[in-house]
């Protein structure tokens, strides 16, 4: 059982400080942060572009000269105040008072473990009520604990990150224990812990480049970037369906740079924007995403940090019960800018949380902003994620008296919440159409289902007991507490009607790092009988320690799917693949071939997805209904389209009428319609619409319109 226990109480002496990081270890960090703050200043740089609307490379060059001018600054303030700093404030000692009923903590422990069952069995019959009354009561039981047995934490050093002395100049030191207390000051990190994060991040980017999942969003996402390199410009029109000659697509306001940049890179490199992002960008943000994971295991785990981590790993890789998994957006989707912000702006969010609220500094005050600054270049989620996930931060830091310390951590969603501002009075619609789930939906889409599901809801609810005293504590109980409130009946779709983003709200489950929160149960201590620790039975003791991790793992393996399962759609390539069967992709690439200039192409769904990886002069007539149902056009232009997609969608089924496709491919524009080799009524109905010249393309039958094909 989960031992009682409260923030840590100042003894009267100090323990020995944890061994210093080594020197490659905090070279990784701050090559982390420095990848953070670049693109922070790439993400002002573009919002500015979007006012200016300079080319491309002179974007680019202004993020050079500026990073280069910061970079200067900050190596000039080094050299004059050293690598340390003193905290903006002293956080006074609190006076010692009396630990909470021990009752208390077990009604916590007891009602989190209930919560989280009841979320993750409700598919099973389990009453969803019982996952927010039974969280409510956990999450209220275990702030009256924190709180009452209120102390501010002393400094820890985050495993790993912080220099020599770093904590010596306000006088906290390190953590100590009282006499007795139940976590006694440990070595924080192993010499091995770090080589494995780097080792997984490896494995995991090389994975990243072979495993195939398709995904309907990259007709927006990628197309951004193959536009931009095309035209050397930000596009601010629609690119999906036509070159430019419609408005962007409602909700999907230019706020989010990524795309861009990659585009823009990719045009300086001289190479398909596509590849660029499938094959230097996707790798590149997953080994940091990794490397995100275990800054915060290093930053919340108050023990065996290794092991909280390879079980983080472990749930990662076999969460694929679903697209919207954790999982799924951190190894198979991760050149999206959303899947960054989720898979590691928010572990990183926590970390410089962490570290604000234990050592006060100005430089994590600046990791703090420039992380809601990166996030909201990453999607424009970040307006109401970013909000979330500090506010779980802020306020129980107010709540136990840290008021000045509290208000620091609010300046991370500033610039989301600004950029979300500007987006509301400049756009006059913003909303998001699409099927609102409800809470249970929201639970089970994100945080899964099943074993996957108990494990997350018992996780996010035990955090207060499982997480690192002090801080990271808090923090945790913050979490539990903005979900428990968001999965009250009602608060979503309440949310949904004032902000209009229902769409999108499940969103807010991101606020939740639940692969590093499950990976905390692995750190609990099974107690030892007496008998076995004055014998030092040091065997029993390194069982006790694997046990945990060993059984969450097996748990996850066998009550999980593998993200490169083919039940979670996947596919492993035989090398490094674009993000569609390469079937799809080599026949969508001949058809644009064949088409002209400008041109509309018509195809099954599967193979119109393509088009916008591949060009931004063809477009397809349909690669994604979602963006077409949100685009600003007449009604008319989305019929049409939906008519020419019905007529090739499949052999057999409903087919639209003769003069209706007729009339469809003329408004169009259709260069070249293309159909199943067995679907001749799609054909048919395609060459009395005035298409001619039937000819097999790849896996398909294509027919021209009057002035025939381009030669290749």
């Amino acid at each position: 059982m989960i031992k009682s226990r409260g923030p840590a109480v100042r003894g009267p002496g100090r323990t020995a400080p944890a061994p210093a990081p080594g020197r490659a270890e905090r070279g990784v960090d701050r090559a982390v942060d420095a990848a953070v703050l670049l693109f922070a200043v790439w993400t002002v740089v573009y919002h500015a572009g979007l006012v200016l609307r300079p080319p491309t490379w002179a974007l680019l060059a202004c993020w050079a000269a500026v990073s280069a001018a910061i970079a200067a600054v900050w190596a000039l303030h080094r050299r004059r105040n050293g690598r340390g700093g003193r905290p903006l404030w002293p956080e006074p000692p609190a006076p010692r008072s009396p630990s909470p009923p021990r009752a208390l903590a077990l009604v916590a422990v007891v009602a989190g473990i209930a919560a989280g069952a009841c979320a993750g069995l409700h598919t099973s019959g389990t009453p969803w009520w019982g996952a927010w009354v039974f969280g409510l009561v956990s999450v209220a039981a275990s702030a009256a604990c924190l709180l009452l047995r209120r102390a501010p934490a002393p400094p820890v050093r985050e495993r790993g990150q912080d220099e020599p002395g770093a904590d010596e100049p306000d006088g906290n030191g390190p953590d100590a224990r009282e006499p007795g207390a139940d976590e006694p000051a440990e070595p924080r990190t192993s010499r091995w812990g770090t080589p494995l994060a780097l080792a997984t991040a490896a494995g995991f980017s090389a994975a990243s480049l072979f495993v195939v999942n398709s995904d309907g969003d990259d007709a927006y996402f990628v197309s951004r970037s193959v536009a931009t390199a095309a035209l050397g410009r930000i596009p601010f029109e629609d690119v999906i369906f036509t070159s430019g000659k419609t408005g962007p697509v409602a909700g999907e306001p230019p706020v989010s740079s990524i795309e861009v940049l990659a585009g823009a890179l990719a045009r300086i490199a001289g190479v398909p924007a596509a590849s660029f992002v499938y094959f230097v960008l996707l790798p590149v943000v997953t080994f940091i995403a990794v490397l995100a994971a275990w800054r915060l295991c290093r930053a919340w785990a108050p023990r065996r940090a290794a092991a909280c981590f390879a079980v983080a790993a472990v749930y990662l890789l076999w969460s694929g019960l679903g697209p919207a998994s954790l999982g799924s957006f951190h190894l198979l989707r991760m050149w999206q800018g959303k899947a960054v912000m989720v898979s590691a702006l928010v572990p990183l969010l926590y970390v410089h949380l962490t570290r604000w609220a234990e050592r006060r500094r100005r430089g994590d005050l600046v990791m703090l902003a420039a992380c809601g600054v990166a996030a909201t270049g990453l999607t424009s989620s970040a307006a109401f994620v970013l909000p979330l996930a500090a506010g779980a931060a802020a306020v129980p830091l107010i709540a136990s008296g840290r008021v000045r310390t509290g208000l620091g951590a609010c300046v991370a969603p500033v610039y989301p919440l600004a950029a979300g501002l500007v987006v509301a009075l400049q756009h006059h619609d913003t909303s998001v159409t699409g099927f609102v789930g409800d809470a249970s939906d929201d639970f089970r889409w994100v945080l899964l289902y099943s074993v996957p599901g108990v494990l997350a809801g018992c996780a996010l609810w035990l955090a207060p007991w499982t997480a690192r005293r002090g801080v990271p504590a808090l923090i945790g109980a913050g979490i539990a507490a903005v979900i428990s409130l968001l999965l009250l009946p009602g608060v979503l779709h309440l949310a949904a009607d004032a902000t209009g983003a229902g769409q999108v709200l499940w969103r807010t489950m991101w606020i939740v790092p639940a692969p590093v929160l499950i990976g905390l149960l692995a750190t609990v201590r099974i107690p030892l009988p007496a008998g076995a620790r004055a014998g030092g039975a040091a065997a029993l003791g390194v069982l006790a320690a694997a046990l945990p991790a060993a059984a969450l793992a097996v748990a996850m393996i066998a009550g999980g799917t593998p993200v490169w399962s083919a039940k979670d759609g996947s596919i492993v390539a035989s090398r490094p693949s674009w993000k569609l069967p390469a079937a799809q992709v080599g026949t969508a690439h001949a058809v644009v071939e064949l088409a002209r200039t400008g041109g509309v192409v018509v195809m099954p769904a599967g193979y119109m997805r393509a088009v916008p990886l591949l060009t931004a002069r063809v477009h397809a007539a349909d690669p994604n209904t979602h963006y077409l149902r949100n685009l600003p056009v007449p009604a008319r232009f989305v019929d049409d389209r939906r008519v020419l997609t019905a007529a090739v969608r499949r052999p057999g089924g409903w087919k639209p009428q003769p003069a209706d496709v007729r009339d469809a491919v003329r408004r169009a524009g259709v260069v070249v319609a293309c159909a199943r080799p067995r679907d001749l009524r799609g054909l048919v109905l395609l060459e009395q619409a005035g298409l001619t010249g039937r000819r097999r393309v790849g896996h398909l039958v294509c027919v021209f319109s009057a002035q025939g094909p381009r030669t290749p």
